[in-house]
């Protein structure tokens, strides 16, 4: 139980400094990495920048608390791309697919977290079951449409964006503590 608490804080405090660090450096709009790279190629820098922070936030806390002892530096590969993926994918599609407000926050919920999911389930555990890739996929979309719906409620707004963090931190920190406990359950 004290480890489940101890990884818990250390999620809830680095994501959000990862996710805020990250939308610094390479939020499509305003990051810093677009700004002084424009067009096409400082997007995606951009986006593949604040995906790795992101991950390397979450990489720090899993290895100190040694939650999950089987997560390796791939996780923050696995994060960029995946979050790069959805990015992109939700950016082109989302409006494609609705004008709502409150749709396109799910739809570009639903592109951000199956992409980072998919991309980041496989890093997760040694033996990746059909089961524990589709848990941690719903829990992964949860927490970006929760996310996401956020942001479009603010308008993408800076002010917004540790709130976006810390809603998405606090629902895949549970789904980890979930599945981990389920993979203790089964060894």
């Amino acid at each position: 139980m004290e480890q489940q608490k101890r990884f818990f804080a250390g999620w809830m405090i680095l994501n959000p400094l990862g996710f805020t660090l990250g939308s610094w450096l390479g939020a499509t709009t305003n990051g810093l990495i677009p700004l002084l790279i424009p067009g096409t190629i400082g997007i995606i820098l951009g986006d593949l920048v604040f995906g790795a922070v992101i991950g390397l936030a979450q990489y720090l806390v899993i290895q100190r608390t040694k939650y999950l002892l089987t997560i390796m530096a791939w996780w923050v590969i696995a994060s960029s791309i995946g979050f790069t993926l959805g990015a992109r994918i939700g950016s082109n599609l989302t409006y494609r697919i609705t004008q709502d407000w409150v749709l396109a926050g799910i739809t570009f919920g639903i592109f951000m977290g199956g992409s980072l999911g998919i991309a980041t389930a496989f890093t997760l555990f040694k033996t990746t079951s059909r089961a524990q890739i589709v848990a941690w996929l719903i829990v992964s979309i949860t927490a970006w449409v929760i996310g996401e719906s956020i942001a479009f409620a603010f308008t993408f707004s800076l002010k917004a964006v540790p709130l976006v963090a810390l809603a998405i931190a606090a629902i895949t920190g549970l789904g980890l503590i979930y599945l981990r406990s389920q993979i203790s359950k089964d060894a």
